[in-house]
Formats: structure tokens, sequence, C-alpha cells
């Protein structure tokens, strides 16, 4: 029998599941890819999100194979945490994120390699960066720290080049809201940058949706990281088309990506064991049961006494201690943070306390 026609019908139906994969959602192609393992779903989200995860690292790495790694990393973790996301309307918002620390971490070891090396005497020095570039740099790394109901429509509408209608659609909301959400994210981003020294203009915000536009994904490199990102949610490992940097870098980030459940089992470990601690502390008298009878004096030389249980007001004071997991962020506490990467909002005033600042 030939297979001539097996090929075809193959390819057939190949094309009709990627057609079929259009119209859903983000949440949609990822529940096919967690359920049944589709490669065409998640196809589907590299062909989406794809150049603007390639932009975002292109930006920070400045090396186009470099980038092409971090690319596909970030894809990695996303196979294996595909069911941790809870942004599942729209998945830019975390790809964004995701793709810039694998960019930042690739970054770093590529200058740590770089201090190892013996510099040649006649080499010319390093390029400085320009102006744009350091524009594009802070203010990526600025729309990272947003929060995140006004991060993703940054994302959405500026880097991925989709209308306001189109993220409400994704985002489940109105025009209007995302709009007004956009106009916040605007505000918060010139305020930050400011502090840097640095302006928000409409021509920045062109140039980084230019970038995403411009950085498109070759057809063979998101074959192979959905290829790849199929075989990495499985086994852990990718046996073929993503090299051996981003399997590190993937495997380097999920291994600082604690699941939630992991978390709370921690904060209760850590609660026990200070609980624990403190009951070793506490004196005999206190653990004592307070309406038990008390043994009466012998009047001529018997027993001993038992002896006088400290009253309530002489016993140590009480404490309560509260885990407040998930407390007010710096954001909420005007915490200033300064020369910190999460700072918040607001700038600091010296005193003359040294190391003591006020926040404005």
């Amino acid at each position: 029998m030939s297979t001539a026609p097996l090929s075809a019908v193959a390819r057939y139906v190949r094309h009709v599941a990627e057609r079929d994969t259009h119209g859903l959602t983000d949440g949609q192609l990822l529940d096919r890819f967690i359920l049944r393992q589709d490669e065409a779903a998640f196809a589907e989200l590299v062909r989406r999100h794809g150049p603007m995860v390639l932009a975002v690292c292109r930006r920070v790495l400045q090396h186009a194979h470099d980038a092409d790694d971090a690319f596909q990393a970030a894809f990695l973790v996303l196979a294996r945490k595909a069911d941790s996301v809870r942004q599942r309307d729209s998945v830019a918002g975390w790809l964004y994120q995701v793709a810039r620390r694998l960019a930042l971490r690739a970054r770093t070891a590529n200058s740590r390699r770089r201090e190892r090396l013996t510099p040649l005497p006649d080499a010319l020095p390093a390029p400085t960066c320009s102006r744009p570039e350091v524009l594009d740099d802070s203010l990526d790394e600025e729309v990272q720290r947003l929060p995140e109901q006004y991060r993703v429509p940054v994302v959405l509408c500026y880097l991925e080049g989709r209308t306001q209608t189109e993220a409400a659609r994704l985002l489940a909301t109105t025009a209007g809201a995302v709009n007004s959400r956009l106009k916040r994210a605007r505000d918060l981003l010139r305020q930050r940058l400011a502090r840097r020294g640095l302006a928000l203009s409409s021509a920045a915000v062109a140039a980084l949706a230019a970038g995403a536009a411009r950085a498109e994904v070759s057809a063979a490199l998101a074959r192979l990281t959905a290829r790849a990102a199929s075989e990495f949610a499985v086994s852990g490992a990718p046996a073929c088309g993503a090299s051996a940097l981003a399997a590190a870098l993937a495997k380097g980030a999920l291994q600082t990506m604690l699941p939630p459940r992991l978390k709370l089992l921690s904060a209760l470990a850590v609660l026990v064991a200070l609980l624990a601690t403190g009951a070793l502390f506490l004196p005999a008298t206190a653990l004592s049961d307070p309406a038990a009878p008390r043994a009466a004096p012998q009047a001529g030389g018997g027993e001993k006494p038992a002896p006088r249980l400290a009253s309530k007001a002489e016993l140590p004071r009480s404490c309560i201690f509260l885990w407040m997991s998930g407390g007010p962020s710096q954001i909420d506490t005007f915490d200033p943070k300064p020369r910190n990467l999460n700072g918040g909002l607001f700038g600091s005033l010296p005193t003359t306390i040294k190391g003591v600042e006020f926040s404005t």
C-alpha cells in the first residue's frame, strides 16, 4: 500500500487541528496541552506570544543566539508550569515576566563567563549602552514591576499590538476598563522613570511595540520549541529541539518557582517550629492545671506543703504569634526601598539619623 495517501491524510488532519486552535483562548489551549499533551495547542501559544517573548529577550541580551535560548527556555517553563498559571485567559503577562527573568539570568551568566576570560592586550573597549538601550532596559524593568492588573494590558496592547477591544475580550472586561488601566500604567511608568532621570514618551512605547513586531519567530524555531516543550513537560528533559543552555535556564528557573502548596507547607512548618521552641521556655507552673486541687498543708510536721503556685499576675505574659502570609507589600506600606529593584512608588528623604529615611 502506498504511503503517499496516508501522508496527505496526516497533513490534512494536522492542518484541521491547527486551524481549530486559532479560535481558542489561552486557557483552553493550556487545558488541551495539560490533558491531551496537544502539541498543536502549545504551538498556537508559541505563535501568539512568541514575538513578544523574543523581543524581550533580544532587548535584554542584545545577542541573537542567546535570545533564542532564553526564548526557548521561557516556553519550556510554561510547559512545566501550565497548570499553575493564574491568569489563564491571557498568559502574555506571565510569559513577559518569565522571559525577562530568564534573559537577565542568561546575561549575568554571560558577564561572569567574560570576566573569567583573560582579555587580550589590544582588545577594544566594550561598547557602552546608548541612551535608547538604557531607556528600553529601564522601561522593561518598570513594566515588569507593575501590578498585574496594569502589566497585562500593557503587554497585550503595547508589546503584542492588540487593540483595546481584543484585550478586553481576553481579560473578560470592557474596553473602557482596559483604557483606564493603560492610563494608570502610563502614569506609574512616567513617575518611576522620572526618578531615574528618564522621560516616558509615546516614542518610547512605540519603540517597544515596534521591537515586538520586528521580532518575528521563524517557523523552524517555533516548531522546535513546541516539540521540545511537549517532551520537557513529560520527562523534564527536552530530547531534541532545545539547546543545552535553554534547558539549563529552564531547570534553574523551575527550582526557584515553588508551588503555592509547598510555600504554605513551609510556612506551617516554620510556625510549628516557633511554637515548639516557645513551649520549651515556659515554666512548669504555667503548664499545670489551675483547676487541680491543691494539697492542704499538715499542721504537725508531716509532709512538706506543696509549693505555692504563682498567681496569675506573676505568670509570664503570653505571646500571640501571627503569621501574616501575603501581607501588605512595600507599595501599600509606603516603604521606598531605595536603590532596590523591588522598590515601591515612593522616594525617600534622608534624616539626621544615619540609615533612617522618610518616605515621600
